[in-house]
């Protein structure tokens, strides 16, 4: 294969996705490239959470409210649904230490129109009618989120893009970069060789391994993140519920692999999707550890006992990128033109389509209407 686009996007995930989609809307010449099948990382095992509150504060919160809207009108965009649905969020808070958090945390959301509330334990059933509130001591709670189906949204932006153009090339494995005068000028791959003058990177926890092959040694780390699928339940829950414990400095915790923080949501076909037992990872792996189909399932059963006889149907587990300062990797590589990374989003269905349509705007212009500066890949980050 010897082929030649105006724009190459590595990785088929949710942001490289949206973004060959925008970028074959404005008619340029993009292929989509894909080491294995679409949303064959992160992106598969991801719960669809369209996610406000939790939001990284100094830096993000412009980019999670524009974010926001444009994921309201996706469907209009594509022309398609993509079970898109209104929900509450809640954050439970277990501890006096994360009611100081959640509590600084509120004001701060506050102070950027975000309205979240904090519910004593005793309240919580109001909003969430089958919470042990035993096990809580109340939570941080949101009203305004929401959920789509991930590969509903996934495979609407590639079908609309390939009425656009867009050439969508699967188990093609980046291997290397082209580079002549200081400049990228193509990729080699597992098929052959791309040329193009822009390559835009979404490949999540793959990204820094692909940045050693240009001596880049981008601070994207990743998590070995565990998740479990229910069968079908008939009741439906109003909020996806998380904890408070994720913004707790929780190192040692979770460096062993035994433990568990809660995250739940029930998708669209009623299933609930149970997490997370997470630890750091070097290796790019996506099998289950022994243990945490068990400390995931006790910690959806502390929180909600009456589900308790609910059957697990399968589990699945996937690398999961993130960063020491909770911001992504947006924006042009300085010492090398035609490299753009998108990568490593603290919450990445909520920056979808501006992602893609940030990315479109800066190689058709020149500019963004969106500050990206703080998201640049060559910032200072301390590990």
């Amino acid at each position: 294969m010897n082929k030649t686009f105006d724009v190459v996007v590595v990785g088929a995930g949710y942001i490289g996705c949206a973004t060959a989609y925008y970028l074959s809307k404005a008619g340029l010449k993009t292929a989509l490239v894909e080491r294995g099948e679409v949303a064959a990382g992160a992106s598969r095992a991801n719960y669809g959470n369209i996610q406000v509150q939790d939001a990284e504060l100094e830096y993000s919160l412009p980019m999670i409210l524009r974010g926001y809207q444009k994921c309201l009108q996706i469907e209009e965009e594509l022309v398609h649904p993509v079970k898109l649905r209104k929900l509450g969020s809640l954050l439970v808070i277990e501890n006096p230490k994360q009611w100081e958090i959640m509590s600084a945390r509120q004001k701060k959301l506050a102070e950027a129109g975000i309205h979240a509330e904090l519910v004593p334990s005793e309240h919580l059933h109001e909003i969430e009618p089958m919470i042990n509130p035993s096990e809580t001591i109340g939570a941080l709670y949101h009203p305004d989120e929401a959920q789509i189906f991930p590969f509903d949204l996934m495979w609407a932006y590639i079908r609309r893009a390939q009425t656009f153009g867009l050439a969508l090339l699967t188990n093609t494995e980046v291997i290397d970069f082209q580079i002549q005068s200081g400049r990228l000028t193509g990729i080699h791959t597992t098929q052959g060789e791309i040329s193009t003058g822009n390559v835009i990177l979404t490949t999540g926890a793959w990204t820094r391994k692909l940045g050693k092959k240009i001596e880049k040694d981008w601070a994207i780390y990743h998590f070995h993140g565990q998740s479990l699928v229910t069968e079908p339940l008939q009741y439906t829950f109003q909020n996806h519920i998380s904890s408070a414990a994720f913004f707790e400095d929780m190192q040692e915790e979770i460096a062993s692999g035994d433990s568990a923080i809660l995250a739940i949501a029930q998708a669209w076909h009623g299933n609930m999707l149970l997490g997370e037992a997470s630890f750091p990872s070097e290796a790019l792996a996506s099998h289950a550890t022994p243990g945490a189909p068990q400390v995931i399932a006790e910690q959806f059963e502390r929180f909600f006992p009456k589900f308790n006889n609910l059957r697990v149907l399968r589990g699945w587990a996937s690398p999961v990128a993130y960063t020491p300062d909770s911001l992504p990797y947006l924006g042009p590589v300085a010492d090398l033109p035609g490299l753009i990374l998108a990568t490593a989003f603290r919450s990445t269905v909520i920056v979808t389509p501006l992602t893609g349509q940030t990315i479109t705007q800066l190689i058709t212009t020149g500019k963004t209407d969106l500050d990206i500066s703080p998201f640049s890949p060559d910032r200072k980050v301390v590990s």
